[in-house]
């Protein structure tokens, strides 16, 4: 899934803004995912701390169970 933000979701915590991006992700399971590496900003891994920016490219792989 993929995902371009908006000027209303800047500067906030990626994992507060993936919940509001995708209602079945949670913020603990958005954190889990950027941890194991599942969630990537513009191609690149980020911290859970990363604020995003308008124009940031989110990627979520939820991995198969």
């Amino acid at each position: 899934m993929k995902y371009i933000i908006s000027k209303e979701n800047e500067n906030n915590r990626i994992d507060k803004v993936i919940p509001n991006l995708n209602s079945d992700l949670t913020r603990v399971k958005a954190q889990r995912l950027i941890d194991e590496g599942n969630i990537t900003v513009n191609g690149k891994k980020i911290k859970v701390s990363y604020k995003v920016s308008e124009g940031d490219e989110i990627e979520i792989t939820i991995p198969d169970a």
